[in-house]
C-alpha cells in the first residue's frame, strides 16, 4: 500500500481564527503597541540562556532552537502538543511503497530576506553538507540517505539506502532548518561563517534586530516573508535563575515561560492574569551513564545507582507529583511501543547492597563501595534537586557522589561535546516516534553521549524503522528496551510534562495549534483583546 503523508499548507495558515485563546487584562509587556484587530505588539519570551549559534543546524542548541524556529523554515516541523507533523518549507510529502524514497514538494512563494526564492538546491546543500560533517548534531541521522535529488526548484528527493519510515518525523525535529546555500557556500565551515554569528540572510516570520550576549535577542516582523507575523517584536528575555523569571512573568516583565519547576505551578495558577498549562511529552528526565568510565562499564554498577533511586520520591518532593515515577526505558507516554513489563528496578537499598557485593565490591571503613564518581546537572527545572536527592540515596547504599551544577551551555559543551562526565541528568525529546533511540542509544547516535553500543539494539532499532506496521514495529522496540532494561546504559527517572504559562492578555500560542503550529513558532500570537 502506498504511504503518504501529504499535509495542505492551508490548513496551516488558516488558524488564527480558529485556535482559542484565553482572555484576561493581562499585565505584560505585549500593550505597548497594536493595531485595532489585536494584532502588533511585542511578546517576551523567557530563554535560560545564550543561544550557542545562530546556525542552529550545527550542534542541538535548545537556547537556540525557538529563535531560529521564528527566523529560519525546515521542510516539516513538529507542533508543541501531539508532536504532530505540520508543513513549513514543504506542503506535501510522500514516501514511495517500500519507503526508500521520501519525495517533498516545496512552497514556491518563500524568499531568503535577502530577496532569491529559496529552493530545492538550498535544501540538497543543506543536508548534503550535514551528512558530510560528523559533528553536526543530524549527521547520524543522515546514514540511511544515500543521496539527495533537486529535480526542479521545489521538488527534493531523499534517495534512501533502506526502508525508514522514521526518517520524515526526525526531519521535523531538532537541528534540520534550511540553510541559504548562498551565503554559507563560501569555503568556510558553518561555524566560522559570520552569518552565525549575525544572520543577515534568513527566511521566517521575523528577523534579528539585535542581540545582547546575557540579556536578550530581540526579533522583529519580517514585512517580506509569505507568512508575516501577527506581533512585531518578538523578544527572547534571557534569564537563566527560575525563580527570577518566575517573578518577571508575574511582574509583567516576560509573557511566557515553559518548563518551569512544577512547584510554581499552584502559585502561578493563582494568579488571573497569567494562563498555566500543562503538556505532556516523550521526554524523561533521565540517568545517563559514561560507557568511557571504568567504574560505569560494570553492569552491577549501572544496576546498584538503579536500584537507589527512589522516583516516588523526585515525583512528590520536587515534581509534585505532576512528574509522575517513569521505570519503562521508553516513555509510557507512547503506549503503543513501551515495555512496561521489562523496566528498570525497582527502589531497593539492601538490594542495590547485595548486587555490588555479589559482584565482588567490598565497604570501607566508611561503609563505601564506591567513591569517587560525579553527577553533572544544569540548572533549573528541578535537575539540581532531582540531583540531590539521588546523591542522598546513593549514599545510603555506600555510593559517594559529587553534584556539578553548570549553566546549560557549559553542561552541553561538557556532556554532548567533550563527553566529560561520569553520570548526567538531562532530559531531551525521544519522540515524536520510538525510532529517535536510535540518535539517543544507537551506535554512533548524535545523542548517544554515553557511547553505549549493542549491535543486537541497533538491528532492532533498524528493524522498527524499516517496518510500516504499527505492532511489527512495536515487538523490535519492545525487545530493544528488554535488552536496555537489562544492560541500563540509562534509567528513566519521572515522565515530563512541561509547566508553561503565559500572560493571558495573549492568544494563540504555540501549543494552541495542534496540528497545525509548530513548536516555538509564535508567528501567530496575538493580543486577546
Amino acid at each position: 500500500m502506498r504511504k503518504k503523508i501529504a499535509c495542505l499548507l492551508a490548513a496551516a495558515l488558516c488558524v488564527t481564527a480558529a485556535l482559542g485563546g484565553c482572555s484576561g487584562s493581562g499585565k505584560g509587556s505585549g500593550g505597548d503597541a497594536s493595531s485595532s484587530d489585536g494584532s502588533g505588539g511585542t511578546f517576551i519570551v523567557r530563554s535560560a540562556g545564550d543561544p550557542m549559534s545562530f546556525n542552529p543546524d550545527v550542534a542541538g542548541d535548545d537556547n537556540g532552537y525557538p529563535i531560529a524556529q521564528n527566523m529560519f523554515r525546515r521542510l516539516c516541523a513538529l507542533d508543541s502538543s501531539k508532536q504532530n507533523l505540520v508543513p513549513e518549507a514543504a506542503e506535501s510529502w510522500e514516501y514511495n511503497e517500500d519507503a526508500t524514497k521520501l519525495t517533498f514538494h516545496l512552497r514556491d512563494d518563500l524568499k531568503w530576506s535577502d530577496g532569491e526564492a529559496l529552493t530545492s538546491e538550498d535544501v540538497k546543500y543543506t543536508f548534503d553538507t550535514i551528512k558530510a560533517n560528523p559533528t553536526y548534531y543530524f549527521s547520524a541521522s543522515m546514514a540511511v540517505v544515500d543521496s539527495i535529488e533537486a529535480p526542479d526548484d521545489y521538488t527534493v528527493i531523499f534517495n534512501l539506502n533502506k526502508p525508514d519510515s522514521s526518517l520524515v518525523y526526525f526531519l521535523g525535529w531538532y537541528a534540520t532548518f534550511i540553510m541559504p546555500e548562498n551565503v554559507y557556500n563560501n569555503g568556510q565551515a558553518w561555524e566560522d561563517n559570520s552569518e552565525a554569528t549575525n544572520p543577515t540572510v534568513t527566511c521566517g516570520p521575523f528577523k534579528l534586530e539585535e542581540y545582547n550576549q546575557g540579556e536578550s535577542v530581540t526579533l522583529v516582523k519580517n514585512e517580506e516573508f509569505a507568512d508575516p507575523a501577527k506581533l512585531d517584536k518578538l523578544i527572547f528575555s534571557i534569564i537563566p535563575d527560575e525563580a527570577t523569571a518566575v517573578q518577571a512573568l508575574q511582574n509583567g516583565e516576560i509573557d511566557f515561560f515553559e518548563n518551569f519547576s512544577a512547584s510554581y505551578v499552584t502559585e502561578l495558577e493563582a494568579d488571573p492574569n497569567i494562563r498555566v498549562e500543562i503538556n505532556e511529552y516523550p521526554s524523561p528526565i533521565r540517568m545517563l551513564f559514561n560507557f568511557n568510565n571504568d567504574t560505569l562499564k560494570n553492569q552491577a554498577v549501572r544496576k546498584a545507582i538503579a536500584m537507589a533511586v527512589d522516583r516516588d520520591e523526585v515525583s512528590e518532593k520536587v515534581f509534585n507529583e505532576i512528574q509522575k515515577p517513569e521505570y519503562a526505558l521508553y516513555p509510557s507516554y507512547v503506549e503503543w511501543a513501551a515495555n512496561t513489563e521489562d523496566t528498570a528496578p525497582e527502589f531497593d537499598i539492601e538490594g542495590a547492597k547485595k548486587v555490588l557485593e555479589d559482584a565482588g565490591f567490598t565497604a570501607d571503613a566508611d561503609g563505601n563501595y564506591i567513591t569517587g564518581l560525579t553527577i553533572d546537572v544544569f540548572e533549573g527545572s528541578g535537575y539540581p534537586d532531582t540531583a540531590r536527592l539521588i546523591q542522598a540515596t546513593l549514599a545510603e547504599v555506600g555510593i559517594q557522589t559529587e553534584i556539578e551544577v553548570s549553566e546549560y551551555n557549559a553542561w552541553s559543551q561538557k556532556v554532548s561535546v567533550e563527553k566529560d562526565f561520569d553520570i548526567c541528568l538531562m532530559g531531551g525529546f525521544m519522540g515524536p516516534d520510538p525510532s529517535a533511540l536510535v540518535n539517543r542509544i544507537g551506535t554512533g547516535g548524535g545523542s548517544n553521549y554515553g557511547s553505549y553500543s549493542n549491535t543486537k539494539v541497533d538491528e532492532l532499532l533498524a528493524q522498527g524503522a524499516s517496518t510500516a506496521e504499527q505492532s511489527e514495529r512495536a515487538t523490535y522496540y519492545k525487545e530493544a528496551q528488554t535488552i536496555l532494561a537489562e544492560e541500563l546504559p540509562y534509567i528513566n527517572i519521572v515522565s515530563f510534562a512541561g509547566p508553561e504559562a503565559s500572560n493571558a492578555g495573549f492568544k494563540n500560542l504555540p501549543y494552541d495549534g495542534e496540528g497545525k503550529l509548530a513548536w516555538a513558532d509564535y508567528s501567530h500570537v496575538e493580543k486577546a483583546n
